[in-house]
């Protein structure tokens, strides 16, 4: 009997060592979620950025249409090719808020299975813990 509870015992350490490292593991996996979701906010504002200076651009352009007869046709031009940027970089920043919203979901998936290896070496410290305490009783 004595020498199942040490095995047990020895068992529960190991078994808790492994789940250690399995932690570690999600931990660092997390840790790379988050950064990627760091970089999809930042490339999220980025495309927001270009779209503020695009904006701003067409008006400058939008000024510089009336002003003299025959420039205002040079410059309406160069509005319809302005203008004609403007669906690719709202398409630029739609995909940067979905690649933001997956890398967002990758978060909280790591973060879920961190929570559960944590709670697994718990129980497993606590189990080593009892079968150990145990045996010291039973000397």
């Amino acid at each position: 009997m004595s020498g199942d509870a040490k095995r047990n015992a020895q068992l529960w350490r190991m078994l808790a060592r492994v789940r250690a490292l399995r932690v570690e593991r999600k931990r660092r996996a997390l840790n790379l979620a988050r950064e990627t979701l760091q970089r999809a906010d930042a490339q999220v504002d980025q495309r927001r950025a270009e779209i503020r200076r695009h904006d701003a651009q067409r008006q400058s352009i939008l000024q510089s249409c009336g002003h003299d007869r025959r420039a205002g046709q040079l410059w309406r031009e160069a509005l319809r090719w302005h203008d004609d940027r403007t669906p690719a970089l709202h398409r630029a920043l739609a995909l940067a808020m979905r690649e933001r919203s997956n890398a967002a979901d990758d978060v909280s998936g790591a973060s879920l299975q961190l929570q559960r290896e944590t709670i697994g070496r718990d129980d497993a410290i606590q189990r080593a813990r009892r079968f150990r305490a145990a045996l010291l009783d039973r000397d």
